[in-house]
């Protein structure tokens, strides 16, 4: 097994972060959560934007099922829609529906844009059940990990998942940010995806405003933390150094790529 308390530290120590390393579990069966220790269940109605703070800030273990949304799908336009998104629910054109409408007038000017925005958004595999924990925890064998940092970080985490092995990070807004376009994007690509919390992620998930996160599959945070030290050997760190604007760049640079044969 992967030792994911110690990449999980070594992580934050490097790119300084102020939360956790969440690790994300989508299983097919949800009798698999009684087998994660310490886990607990939403006590009353919730949405999906609430649960990566209970990890990331309060340490808590969380696991769901479609049946713990009920209590709000059930008064709400909008459905299961937060948990349709995780593959949680059918995506089914009922549900499509029930979503357009309800965000026709709100988020957007009419039935026929809300319907393109909804029916264009990713679908990742079906699952019975998600969970999610502190990656430094160990409390199960993640499939991805979700990590929030500001952009600086975030620039230095990329630069680090791209230096042993290139991949372009590819970064979407479909409009309704990271609830969509991180960890269902991810899943359902097998690619890692930075975006945008969404308004619902701040309000509800109390997300900084200089805060993004990066949905990657559980497998790059090696070679991302590998290829963040050996990035800090040459000096490139966080925080990042702050040059002057009007400086002769010429010993900086002849430094940093000397002239070569």
């Amino acid at each position: 097994m992967t030792n994911w308390k110690v990449l999980s530290q070594d992580m934050a120590e490097i790119l300084q972060l102020d939360s956790r390393i969440i690790a994300v579990k989508r299983l097919e069966n949800r009798e698999g959560l009684a087998k994660i220790p310490g886990i607990e269940k939403p006590k009353s109605a919730f949405t999906y934007c609430q649960l990566p703070f209970l990890v990331r800030k309060q340490g808590k273990t969380v696991g769901i099922t479609k049946e713990d949304a009920a209590a709000l799908a059930e008064k709400m336009q909008l459905r299961y829609r937060c948990l349709r998104i995780q593959g949680l629910a059918p995506a089914d054109e009922e549900q499509i529906d029930h979503e357009a409408k309800g965000f026709a007038g709100f988020w957007f000017k009419d039935y026929e844009t809300a319907r393109k925005a909804v029916g264009g958004y990713p679908n990742p595999s079906p699952i019975d059940a998600l969970a999610m924990a502190p990656l430094d925890e160990e409390k199960f064998e993640p499939d991805f990990v979700l990590i929030y940092a500001n952009g600086g970080q975030m620039t230095l985490l990329m630069n680090g998942l791209q230096y042993e092995e290139y991949e372009q990070v590819a970064s979407c807004f479909s409009g309704e940010g990271s609830c969509a376009d991180g960890l269902p994007r991810c899943a359902a690509t097998g690619k890692s995806s930075l975006c945008l919390p969404c308004l619902g992620e701040r309000s509800f998930g109390l997300v900084n405003d200089d805060e993004m996160v990066i949905a990657m599959p559980a497998n790059r945070l090696e070679r991302t933390v590998n290829g963040l030290k050996t990035l800090k050997e040459t000096g490139l760190a966080y925080p990042i150094a702050h040059q002057e604007p009007g400086m002769d760049v010429t010993p900086l640079f002849t430094t940093w790529y000397p002239v070569q044969d």
